[in-house]
């Protein structure tokens, strides 16, 4: 290994590959007692990391070897669903010659993935408000992640995603494609929609976010493309414009703890509790003078439970916790949860939401195909658009111009001096169409 790996990490522009996208040469800067490994697929219809396991689990173990050389970790853990059958019969035949990290595996239930679930899941430990996991000492990575830290210590910048496509589509499937692909590409890969009317999402159906399929495209974040009819609840509560998330909680809401009772913050022991939230809308209690008293909105982790399931009136807690994150953050306002001392829920256990039922109640159970690892001719990829911010801090600053010539690998954008980021890459061999202060785009 070279002598400075976290440099050639950050030189490949690792960031987490689900979620946020957190840059991974800072996860792995601090020395840690244990990883886990997150392959437990937490959103319902996605399949990457699980089928990652079963054909390049070669590739995981050794960015796992790499990430705890780096972190100093001597606990190694690889999490997984005990539904994922061909996953975990191929991960345990590998265990029987690399006996160095554990297997757990967990139940069908959501937000299983979630890294504060897992955490406690694994370890019984709790991340503190406010916190996480390296508080307490461990580094949660997904499969992908490590896939791509092994390749950046052999020199390859993250140029390519795997990505499931799923829902209205005529051929559902994972595909190995260039960051920068067109939805559009994607889902005419799959054989076009399958009814007329549909939307699309960035993103699994609870965590995800609706995207243009005209004009969005892929990034190093996006682990599926989901499409789905208009009218689906999906869609239709994800559609909804705050005002109206608004004035619906102040008519509505019938006070009956169901979202706080299956908030897994709560369960975890946070001082979060969404209906209480949901009174004070109903009593009109919210103003901009009183707003620092609804701090505890930055304790929840968007998992989507109150808005998709939880509520029996189709109310969005999340969406009024996001519109307050916002507002509190305009107003200077930071975060001061950070209680360590907590205690899980004596119910935690009772409340796990099965995923079976989720999907039932998503109405997107038609679409829990496997939808197979299939082969993608990258070459038919003409054009990619790279958004500058696909990673969390601050958007990478373009180093190349509109007309110039670039090759597959090259750095396009840089991180800003002193700032947190991670660098982008060209994904194709070709010109420079455009420079913008959101995206660069590259044609053939």
């Amino acid at each position: 290994m070279e002598s400075n790996p976290v440099e050639k990490i950050r030189n490949a522009g690792v960031v987490g590959a689900g979620g946020a996208g957190f840059p991974t040469h800072v996860k792995l800067g601090s020395k840690v007692d244990t990883i886990i490994v997150n392959g437990v697929e937490c959103e319902p219809l996605i399949h990457v990391d699980k089928q990652l396991i079963e054909k390049n689990l070669e590739r995981m173990y050794q960015g796992l070897k790499i990430a705890a050389q780096i972190t100093g970790a001597r606990r190694l853990v690889v999490a997984l669903k005990h539904k994922n059958k061909e996953a975990l019969e191929n991960l345990e035949n590998f265990h029987q010659e690399h006996n160095d990290f554990e297997i757990f595996t967990l139940d069908n239930f959501y937000p299983a993935g979630d890294e504060q679930v897992l955490v406690n899941e694994v370890t019984g430990k709790i991340v503190p408000e406010g916190g996480i996991p390296l508080n307490v000492g461990i580094v949660v990575i997904n499969v992908e992640t490590l896939i791509n830290v092994a390749e950046a210590i052999d020199g390859q910048s993250v140029i390519y995603k795997f990505v499931t496509v799923n829902g209205e589509v005529a051929n559902p499937g994972t595909f190995k494609v260039p960051v920068g692909t067109p939805v559009s590409v994607l889902i005419n890969t799959c054989g076009g929609t399958t009814s007329g009317r549909v939307k699309a999402i960035d993103g699994g159906p609870m965590t995800g976010r609706l995207v243009d399929i005209a004009t969005h495209a892929v990034t190093k974040t996006t682990k599926a493309i989901l499409v789905f009819p208009e009218d689906n609840i999906v869609i239709v509560q994800k559609s909804r414009q705050i005002s109206v998330q608004m004035r619906r909680a102040q008519a509505i809401c019938l006070s009956c703890r169901m979202c706080t009772d299956l908030c897994p913050r709560y369960l975890l022991g946070h001082d979060l509790f969404p209906d209480e939230l949901m009174k004070r809308m109903y009593k009109k209690e919210i103003t901009p003078e009183n707003i620092a008293n609804f701090d505890y909105a930055y304790l929840c982790c968007d998992c989507g439970l109150c808005e998709l399931y939880s509520c029996v009136v189709d109310l969005s807690a999340r969406s009024i916790f996001n519109y307050l994150k916002n507002e509190l953050g305009k107003a200077g306002i930071k975060n001061p949860h950070s209680r360590s001392d907590l205690e899980v829920n004596e119910f935690k256990e009772v409340r796990k939401v099965p995923v079976p039922r989720l999907i039932k109640r998503l109405e997107i159970d038609r679409y829990a195909s496997h939808a197979e690892l299939a082969d993608f001719d990258a070459g038919s990829v003409t054009e990619v658009k790279l958004f500058l911010s696909q990673h969390v801090g601050a958007p990478a600053v373009p180093i190349v111009r509109e007309g110039d010539t670039v090759t597959e690998g090259m750095l396009i954008a840089d991180i800003p001096e002193g700032k947190l980021g991670a660098k982008i890459h060209a994904s194709i061999s070709g010109k420079v169409k455009q420079v913008s202060d959101k995206y660069i785009v590259i044609t053939r």
